[in-house]
């Protein structure tokens, strides 16, 4: 079992202890973004992350709001694809405004500037029709960060890695380049890979996280991994066991979290909620429901991994064990 815990001291605020389940806002799927903040901005306290494109763009303040215990700011490289995977699709047609390393740039030197006193997380620059091969991407990655140290050195760097071809044929993570270059990875503080993009399968899926961070303890290497759009009741714990440590998506505004599921809103609506209620307020109700459910589940999580005993999972203890029996057959 690979499941673990780190402690992560921030330069402003009390440590922070692993896992983290992290909801994330994106105005991709969200025209109302700037309203969804305001009503959920009191009920946001822990970690939070916006995306370098809606900073850039406006969507968001570029001074956040209200102040969440560690801000990560993303890459940009989901809001500037065309390519949509969200529900009600045809309700808004999304159409992605150009997007460009000058662009990433201005979004994050200005929330370095702009929120000096909060404790942050930089992920590096990220564009769907741009690839490169794995060590390019990490040293393209330091340069970055090296500028943004000139002004703020507090920042936590983030790289998330990319498939290295664009062909669409190939839009997988290349696992054995991730391993070759695992020693340069040292000097990031964290590791992001996007869910799709690691695997065909979710034992794939689960079956590459492990080697990634079995290779990583075997070269010594604490650093956090950050599986990007991972969040919800089933995948981020089979994730945690396989040695991720992040856990971030958008699930968490788009559906319902219920007993050990993800559902449709609406299905979760007619059990919890007054049916004479505007359906912007019931989203919000499922929302604040979502935040509390990811609570829970982040205590079970934390339970588990000094218990090693699936009994911890209050839902899909053992569904849990079955899956997670198959992928230890396999690694």
């Amino acid at each position: 079992m690979l499941a673990r815990s780190e402690t992560i001291n921030l330069p402003y605020g009390k440590p922070l202890v692993t896992p983290v389940l992290l909801p994330s806002f994106s105005s991709k799927g969200f025209p109302e973004l700037k309203k969804i903040l305001k009503q959920l901005e009191q009920y946001i306290s822990g970690q939070v992350l916006f995306s370098a494109y809606d900073v850039s763009y406006n969507k968001i303040p570029k001074q956040i709001p209200f102040a969440p215990e560690l801000l990560f700011i993303d890459s940009g490289g989901y809001e500037c694809s065309a390519i949509t995977d969200f529900v009600e699709y045809n309700r808004y047609s999304y159409k992605p405004k150009p997007w460009n390393i000058k662009r990433y740039f201005s979004a994050i030197e200005s929330v370095l500037r702009n929120n000096v006193h909060m404790s942050k997380v930089i992920v590096s620059y990220d564009n769907p029709r741009r690839r490169r091969p794995v060590n390019e991407q990490i040293k393209f990655a330091k340069s970055i960060f090296k500028k943004f140290s000139e002004i703020d050195k507090n920042f936590f760097k983030e790289i998330i890695l990319k498939p290295e071809t664009s062909n669409e044929n190939e839009q997988y993570i290349p696992i054995d380049a991730v391993i070759r270059n695992i020693e340069k990875l040292k000097t990031f503080d964290i590791i992001g890979f996007t869910e799709k993009e690691l695997g065909t399968t979710l034992i794939g899926v689960m079956i590459n996280i492990c080697k990634i961070r079995k290779a990583l303890n075997k070269n010594k290497i604490r650093q956090l991994i950050h599986i990007f759009g991972s969040l919800d009741p089933r995948s981020t714990p089979l994730y945690f066991m396989c040695g991720a440590d992040i856990f971030d998506g958008l699930t968490w505004l788009r559906y319902s979290f219920h007993q050990g599921l993800t559902i449709y809103q609406q299905n979760y609506w007619f059990e919890k909620c007054p049916l004479d209620s505007e359906v912007f307020a019931l989203r919000m109700r499922s929302a604040i429901d979502n935040l509390c459910y990811l609570s829970d589940l982040r205590f079970d999580m934390i339970k588990f991994q000094k218990n090693k005993d699936f009994a911890m999972f209050q839902y899909n203890k053992e569904l849990f064990k079955r899956i997670w029996d198959t992928v230890e057959a396999h690694i």
